[in-house]
């Protein structure tokens, strides 16, 4: 039997059995969309490794003519490509994130959209050159893409790369260690270009397209960076190159030197490995989805690897709504249960004056217990609801639904008979049913359904008394004309993922 494969015996892998370098069959699906449209685009940088590009590990930084944006967003919306928004603070006009998920590849393609041309230092991209038309018009098509002509290309990488040097930026490198890969990952690009560059055609593109920089400054900031020249080589030559660009410049002097302090301690911070990346966000909003199903049918497992999925990509969050966080006060009656519970061995509670703790059919403690779960519940998925509503993907670990009774609904009217309805049980009661009633349905539900026989059979650290009476209510319960997405996890675990991320990405 494959190892993959779910069967009684085996439990659910954690691992992502995807692993193909191959080249990306989505990304070849969009090039032949972009030329069947007649879309005009080129990627215009880091074309040395192109071939790289297209099998989807890295973006595809393509750059799209004016009068095409539309077709071209058509044609991304067409294939299941989603736009993405970075962080308030890195968005940049003329500049847009779309993803699609390839599904042969099990990777996500990221396609940088660039309307402008649009570069300078990481933390301000404070230039932009109106030279998208020549750079489009001049391209060259290879490995099936359209990439910019290596002359314009070496130009704008002499411009880019020097604008980006900071000093700060380069010891901290030099500190960590990375700093001779940086620069011979510079070297070998110049390298790949100016074997590619006609020098005629180079100075024929400086004098027309690129005036303001003179064949002597591209030529210093050139060797600055073949050479992998000291500090003040480079801080030099970058002074300069920042006058001659100042009437291309989007933001003042003043403010972009405040902004590029304030936003390169952040990248230092990022650079030494002590934040991660920032992540992005679905133009079209956050959503909630939630995966219930009862014990063994992989639930908690799909719920790991679909956050894992997302994680390094989007802004995501996963929560479990059968275990939410215990406020204090629900410490304290779990507390009290276990004292209670101790104090019942010895007799304790038999006596008179303690007989007010106990109603008809359940103990007035474990009545509060599940009020103060259901208050836990809500106020988790206030805070989860509020993360969705600003952009966040929330994946919810059980969710309560009201076609499913075993599990994470009201307990306390369904436990004690009308005749002890008291004013307190009759307040647990209500409050109960106001929090379940504020937890509204999630966005997304996913049903996993397994049949009962191999739920008890894979989860053998639970009774099967308490497994299978949850796996046969789901087993049994009608999804049919419901919003839910219903997934069988009885077959093989590469399947169930497959299924899973299919129907998520086309929702999100």
């Amino acid at each position: 039997m494959p190892e993959n494969r779910l069967s009684p015996t085996i439990s659910l892998p954690t691992a992502d059995p995807f692993a193909a370098p191959q080249r990306s069959g989505l990304i070849a699906n969009l090039l032949d969309e972009l030329e069947r449209e007649s879309v005009a685009y080129c990627h215009w940088k880091s074309n040395w490794r192109i071939e790289r590009w297209l099998t989807g590990d890295g973006d595809l930084d393509l750059l799209v003519a004016d009068r095409d944006v539309g077709k071209f967003t058509t044609v991304l919306s067409r294939l299941g490509f989603r736009k993405a928004l970075p962080p308030q603070e890195k968005e940049l006009p003329g500049i847009v994130n779309f993803y699609g998920f390839d599904e042969q590849a099990k990777t996500f393609i990221h396609v940088h959209a660039h309307y402008r041309l649009v570069f300078g230092h990481d933390a301000t991209k404070n230039y932009h050159l109106p030279i998208e038309s020549a750079l489009i018009d001049s391209a060259r098509k290879t490995c099936g893409i359209f990439v910019a002509a290596p002359e314009h290309e070496l130009i704008l990488f002499a411009i880019r790369m020097t604008l980006k040097f900071s000093a700060a930026e380069s010891l901290a490198r030099r500190m960590l260690g990375s700093f001779a890969d940086s620069s011979r990952a510079i070297q070998d690009e110049i390298r790949f270009l100016e074997a590619r560059s006609d020098i005629i055609e180079l100075r024929r593109a400086l004098r027309i397209l690129f005036p303001m920089v003179k064949p002597e400054l591209f030529d210093r900031c050139l060797d600055a960076l073949r050479h992998g020249s000291g500090i003040g080589e480079q801080l030099s030559a970058k002074r300069e190159l920042v006058r001659a660009l100042s009437a291309h410049s989007r933001l003042s002097r003043a403010v972009e030197s405040s902004l590029r302090s304030v936003r390169s301690a952040a990248g230092l911070v990022r650079l030494s490995g002590l934040s991660g990346a920032s992540l992005k966000r679905f133009e079209s909003g956050g959503s909630m989805i939630a995966f219930v199903g009862g014990d063994g049918s992989g639930k908690s497992s799909s719920v790991s690897e679909i956050s894992r999925w997302l994680s390094k990509r989007f802004l995501t969050r996963t929560i479990h709504m059968g275990k939410p966080p215990k406020t204090v006060l629900t410490l304290a009656v779990a507390a009290a249960q276990r004292a209670a519970a101790r104090l019942t061995k010895i007799g304790y509670w038999a006596r008179p004056r303690y007989r007010l703790l106990k109603t008809e059919n359940a103990d007035f403690l474990q009545l509060l217990r599940w009020f103060c779960i259901a208050r836990d519940r809500y106020r988790l998925y206030r805070t989860a609801r509020r993360f969705a509503a600003n952009g966040g993907i929330v994946l919810c670990d059980r969710f309560p639904v009201r076609k499913i009774s075993l599990m994470d609904g009201p307990k306390i009217e369904r436990s004690v008979s009308r005749s002890s309805h008291g004013v307190a049980i009759r307040y647990l009661i209500r409050k109960e049913r106001w929090y379940y009633s504020q937890i509204l349905p999630p966005d997304m539900l996913i049903v996993l359904r397994v049949d009962p026989d191999i739920a008890v059979a894979r989860k053998t650290d639970e009774s099967p008394q308490h497994v299978r009476p949850r796996a046969t209510e789901l087993w049994q319960i009608d999804w049919e004309g419901t919003s839910a997405h219903v997934i069988e996890t009885g077959v093989e675990w590469p399947l169930v993922l497959t299924q899973l991320r299919k129907v998520i990405w086309e929702r999100i």
